[in-house]
């Protein structure tokens, strides 16, 4: 009898574990890891991973969604998940530069509300939105430094 069909889902399982590898002109690329799937998987952006994130919570019934997604086709497509687990990343022992703990504890209006920890420096927030969350994973992240003389030749440009 699976999990979800008794009701009841381990409070282990409403808590994935967010690894972010590489972060190059706002794109994500890292590992998504709940016991739901017992294994990490490898997301190359943001979209593969809130996508990744909301299946296994459909599957799992667990946060319940509020309401029913919409969509242009009458049967909406599914990650492939065994597909994109057999990746791997291309530097196996490489660390990660930032690792996040995402609770989902809603999700109402069509979009996600919860908490999201900052592993790496203790942190801890609650999210409103999806968009909110990816905005604070963001914030941790390490931002492109801003070329001198670019700014030097606005400055020079205004004057």
């Amino acid at each position: 009898m699976p999990i979800t069909s008794r009701g009841m889902i381990p409070e282990e399982m409403r808590t994935s574990i967010v690894r972010v590898y590489s972060y190059q002109d706002k794109n994500l690329q890292g590992t998504f890891y709940n016991p739901y799937y017992g294994e990490e998987i490898v997301f190359e952006n943001v979209t593969q991973l809130l996508l990744l994130m909301e299946d296994m919570m459909d599957e799992m019934g667990s946060p319940q969604a509020s309401i029913q997604a919409r969509s242009f086709e009458q049967m909406p497509k599914r990650l492939d998940k065994t597909k994109i687990a057999k990746r791997l990343l291309l530097h196996p022992h490489q660390e990660s530069i930032a690792t996040f703990s995402v609770k989902v504890l809603f999700r109402q209006g069509a979009s996600w509300q919860g908490k999201v920890r900052w592993l790496d420096e203790g942190k801890e927030t609650s999210f409103r939105s999806v968009l909110e969350l990816i905005k604070l994973m963001d914030s941790a992240l390490p931002q492109p430094q801003v070329c001198d003389q670019a700014a030097e030749s606005n400055t020079k440009s205004v004057v």
